[in-house]
C-alpha cells in the first residue's frame, strides 16, 4: 500500500499537479514575476544579476545607495541562475551574457543630462577584463531614482 501511495505522489509531482494540492492552492511565485505588491507612490526597483564576485560587489554598492531611500522604494532582486530570475529575464527580454540590469518602474532606459542611459552591465569603472563597463554610473542611478520619486 505504501508503494502505491508513493507512486501516486511521484506521479502527481511529475504532472505538476502537486502545487495546487499540497500548497493549498498557492499561486506559484513565478506567476507573479514582474508584479509587486508595492504601495501606490512607491518606486519599484528590480535588480537581476549574475551571482558572481565582481557583480556582487556592484550589487552591494547599489544596495548601499538604495538603503537611503527606506520605504520610498520597493526592491526586488533576482539571480539569473534562479528559476524566478530566468522567468524575469524572459519577461524583460534579456538574453546573452548580462552581468546586471536595473529596472526602475519596469524600465532600464532613461534620459540623464540629455543622454540616453541603459542600466545594464557594470557601471562605469566597475567592469572586468571580460565584460566591459556599461554607460551608466552610480550617480546616474541616484539621479534617475530621485527624479522618478518626484514624479510619483
Amino acid at each position: 500500500m505504501k508503494k502505491i501511495f508513493l507512486g501516486c505522489v511521484i506521479l502527481l509531482f511529475a504532472l505538476g499537479i502537486s502545487a495546487s494540492i499540497f500548497a493549498g492552492g498557492r499561486q506559484d511565485i513565478e506567476d507573479n514575476i514582474g508584479e509587486t505588491n508595492a504601495k501606490p507612490g512607491v518606486l519599484v526597483v528590480e535588480l537581476i544579476y549574475l551571482n558572481h564576485g565582481p557583480v556582487r560587489n556592484v550589487v552591494t554598492d547599489i544596495d548601499n545607495l538604495l538603503e537611503g531611500y527606506g520605504e520610498q522604494i520597493h526592491i526586488t532582486r533576482y539571480s539569473f541562475g534562479s528559476s524566478e530570475g530566468k522567468s524575469f529575464a524572459e519577461l524583460r527580454k534579456l538574453d546573452g551574457h548580462i552581468p546586471l540590469a536595473v529596472f526602475i518602474n519596469g524600465s532600464m532606459k532613461f534620459k540623464v543630462d540629455n543622454r540616453s542611459v541603459d542600466f545594464i552591465s557594470f557601471p562605469q569603472g566597475g567592469g572586468t577584463g571580460f565584460v566591459a563597463d556599461g554607460e551608466w554610473s552610480m550617480d546616474d542611478l541616484k539621479q534617475v531614482i530621485d527624479g522618478e520619486l518626484v514624479k510619483s
